[in-house]
């Protein structure tokens, strides 16, 4: 007998909210026809500890092979890091996952007798989920060498971006799925000054690259170049550019920071127009007015008939932004997209994107367009309860 599985996606990470799918393939017939067969799948974490039990039959097109597909499982133990106050590079522990599977398989050898398993036939080990949501269509041609950095490696950081503006005030982060081969980014700046960003060893590693990079941008900075190095001052992966933007605005910036399809924070600034809404929500009722007080039976004058005993207010914001470019306007679809999203309104607050309908623009079509776009904060305010 002979129990194998494979894996349907390249390299040893993968994303963890794409399917993730193993075929496993028990050559002995001694054993696929037996009564009540199914494939056993251990989901453990990286250190051995059962996680989860999965079974499955033979698949329906086969004759010896099952599928499992241990996605949502996987998905279940990774989140995201990120730290607002970020001052040097920081290891995204969070965002990856290392796993181990156990395949085996359980029967019975008569419609009545009792099933038997039998578990750890074959272990796989060595692979890692990180916290990554592809497109569909682009999980169908997946390859991990797109993503991982490491010695002769191409691989972009975690953006759809490869340049990008911000403002010289504003925060952002740059976030890099590695082999431990990265050492540094290397940032040259404009004006010929440069300094190094130490990594870390996590998998995925965080860079805060805005007005956060260690040591500040210098001044008269129009752009610089970030270029992920080894320790040899080698490149082991692709550079990204930021161009400082200068344009002017009379109304007060708002930056919203968000969890792309990566699993990265990115931010995008908004310094445009502002409006802000409230809506109540009120439940009342009508009580008695009058009160009995010494033999008299009246009311105050200043007492509520109609009572309210619930009340919560909601904050919404409509924000506007400069102008973008097509290639900002493809990329902020992950904005609108995103579970995760935050403001920075004098504080850092959660907020949720109300906006649901996003038509993609194109300069062919309009010569100039920005972002409009409506969120909603995330805690009501509620009112006393009298």
């Amino acid at each position: 007998m002979a129990l194998s599985a494979s894996h349907q996606v390249s390299g040893t990470h993968q994303p963890a909210y794409n399917d993730n799918l193993w075929v496993v393939d028990e050559s002995s017939t001694a054993i696929t026809s037996n009564f009540n067969f199914k494939f056993i799948c251990d989901i453990k974490n990286g250190s051995g500890t059962l996680l989860n039990r999965l079974k499955a039959p033979i698949h329906y097109s086969s004759s010896d092979e099952g599928v499992f597909n241990i996605s949502r499982i996987l998905g279940d133990y990774v989140t995201y890091d990120w730290d607002y106050n970020d001052t040097a590079a920081s290891g995204c522990s969070n965002s990856v996952f290392d796993y181990i599977l156990d395949f085996g398989y359980e029967y019975s050898t008569g419609a009545t007798t009792p099933i038997v398993q039998t578990t750890g036939v074959t272990q796989v080990t060595g692979n890692t989920v990180w916290n990554g949501s592809l497109h569909p269509l682009d999980f169908l041609d997946y390859d991990e060498a797109d993503y991982m950095m490491g010695t002769g490696s191409s691989a972009n950081f975690l953006t759809s971006l490869t340049s990008k503006r911000i403002h010289e005030n504003q925060k952002d982060w740059i976030f890099a799925l590695h082999d431990s081969s990265i050492d540094h980014l290397s940032v040259a700046f404009s004006g010929g000054s440069s300094t190094n960003i130490s990594a870390t060893s996590t998998d995925i590693t965080r860079f805060p690259i805005g007005a956060n990079i260690p040591g500040g941008i210098p001044s008269g900075t129009t752009s610089y170049t970030i270029t992920p190095e080894d320790s040899g001052n080698s490149a082991v992966g692709s550079a990204f550019t930021i161009t400082i933007d200068d344009r002017c605005s009379k109304y007060e910036s708002v930056d919203l920071f968000f969890l792309n399809k990566y699993g990265a924070i990115e931010s995008f600034r908004f310094d445009r127009v502002r409006r802000d809404n409230f809506s109540v929500n009120r439940k009342d009722y009508r009580k008695n007015p009058y009160t009995l007080s010494g033999g008299a039976y009246s009311y105050d004058r200043l007492e509520h008939s109609k009572s309210t005993y619930y009340s919560e207010m909601t904050q919404r914001t409509t924000l506007n932004s400069n102008n973008i470019t097509e290639v900002e306007a493809e990329w902020l679809k992950q904005l609108i997209n995103s579970p995760r999203v935050w403001m920075y309104d004098t504080a850092l607050v959660p907020i949720n994107i109300s906006t649901s309908d996003y038509e993609q623009r194109y300069h062919v079509n309009d010569k100039v367009f920005n972002l409009t776009l409506e969120v909603e904060h995330s805690f009501v305010d509620k009112a006393q309860i009298l």
